[in-house]
């Protein structure tokens, strides 16, 4: 019966693809999405409606992957029209960080127009982004206060509009646990109490993607990782949070996890108003990460991200087919706290996913000379190092200690960690991403 039913789903989703496409090659390579993404399995779909017949639920489902299918290929084509003008101005960035200059206002800039690029339909203000991030170049000041807090509403976020960005800067790169800030955190302001830091969650986490053009992915991951660790992450902040925050916060999760895998996503509502739950690699492991650890159904998740481990970001570890550091990293720290749940037929699969990743990483990401490749995820050189040694370090490959997976040696360990910190010695520490790079290599 579910074969069949399977089999009824999926030539639905040909029949809406096919009679949509009338041999138009954008429509066809829709049809190849749609029918990639049915078969991955990465959604939970709606229960069924009463008095929905097979016939119909089977259309609207199929109607569901043929619209999400528009998602990836319209970031494509923004790609294509932007990408001639953006790409010269990452390289003279990635040239200016490798030389030891500080690049923190363009950076931000950029994260930006990475963010309006890849998720939103808004073309002309991105490329107002990009002639803003080409003008940053030629302003040495601006780089230097976009290190500095911000007086106007307490943020770290100079360049940035989006409220979400400012938010995970702040977080990522402002707030620590040794100072309180010098001036209030008034950004904060939106999210402190229960009513409003629920609306605020609920409104990246119901995504009308079919109304909007928008896929909010990446605003409720990072928006969910930037709150659960200042509510969790004991920062000093010197701001009076709603002393419910945390567990409106636990709530929501509570509420967003998915029974019946485990994992974290995006919900997206489709055509008809019904709501599918995505399951998503990274997302999962922000909140598994963030809440160290204290998550129901650890197992099933760990079981659930092997599953997922052919696909591509944001479901999957990959991109275009491909591992990245990035997600590598996401994994094992996901593993690393389901170590104790999980079965002996499981902890097989987990010590050939990651021996597998650090193959990867040293044979097509870490460089002779200490350096890591930019890349499709990765492309600045701060992050590129972050997060390859981020990875290597939290699989075990530089520490005994840190290897939950196995017990196997890595003889050439210690002398690709002294290669790759002489690198960054020499090339500087203006960039937040590689003196953290660096700091975790200098771990006792």
């Amino acid at each position: 019966m579910i074969r069949r039913k399977r089999w009824v789903i999926g030539a639905a989703v040909a029949a809406v693809a096919v009679v949509s496409a009338a041999l138009n090659l954008e429509r066809l390579e829709r049809v190849f999405i749609a029918v990639r993404v049915y078969r991955a399995h990465i959604f939970t779909p709606p229960p069924p409606q009463q008095g929905e017949s097979r016939l119909r639920r089977a259309w609207s489902n199929a109607e569901f992957y043929w619209d999400f299918s528009g998602i990836p290929v319209a970031r494509m084509k923004r790609l294509k029209a932007l990408d001639a003008d953006l790409r010269p101005l990452i390289k003279e960035m990635d040239r200016r960080q490798a030389a030891g200059e500080g690049m923190e206002y363009s950076m931000h800039i950029y994260r930006e127009i990475r963010w309006l690029l890849n998720f939103t339909p808004r073309v002309d203000e991105t490329r107002s982004k990009i002639e803003q991030l080409r003008q940053s170049l030629n302003q040495p000041e601006m780089q230097k206060l976009a290190v500095q807090q911000q007086a106007s509403d307490g943020s770290w976020g100079l360049g940035i509009d989006a409220w979400y960005l400012r938010l995970y800067y702040s977080v990522d790169e402002g707030v620590d646990g040794a100072s309180a800030p010098q001036y209030p955190l008034k950004f904060l302001d939106r999210i402190n109490s229960p009513e409003k830091l629920s609306s605020q969650l609920d409104s990246a986490l119901y995504d009308d993607f079919t109304q909007t053009g928008e896929f909010k992915r990446e605003e409720l991951d990072e928006t969910f990782s930037a709150l659960a660790r200042l509510l969790f992450g004991h920062k000093n902040t010197g701001y009076a949070f709603d002393p419910r925050l945390q567990d409106a916060l636990a709530a929501f999760v509570a509420r967003w996890q998915n029974p019946a895998t485990g994992c974290f996503g995006q919900w997206l509502i489709d055509r008809h108003g019904r709501v599918w739950k995505m399951d998503d690699t990274g997302m999962t492991f922000h909140v598994v990460s963030d809440l160290h650890g204290r998550v129901n159904h650890l197992d099933a998740i760990a079981r659930r991200l092997l599953q997922l481990e052919p696909l591509n970001y944001p479901a999957g570890p990959r991109m275009n087919g491909h591992y990245e550091n990035h997600l590598n990293w996401d994994e094992v720290i996901v593993f690393r706290y389901a170590w104790p749940t999980l079965d002996e037929p499981t902890r097989t699969q987990v010590r050939a996913q990651i021996s597998r990743m650090i193959d990867w990483c040293l044979k097509n990401s870490y460089e002779p000379d200490g350096s890591f490749k930019t890349s499709d995820l990765d492309d600045t050189v701060g992050d590129a190092y972050y997060y390859g040694v981020s990875f290597l370090h939290d699989a075990g490959f530089f520490r005994r200690q840190d290897r939950f997976w196995t017990s196997e040696d890595f003889p050439q360990a210690d002398a690709i960690r002294e290669r790759i910190k002489k690198k960054l010695e020499s090339i500087g520490f203006r960039d937040g991403k590689l003196r953290d790079a660096y700091a975790t290599l200098n771990e006792p």
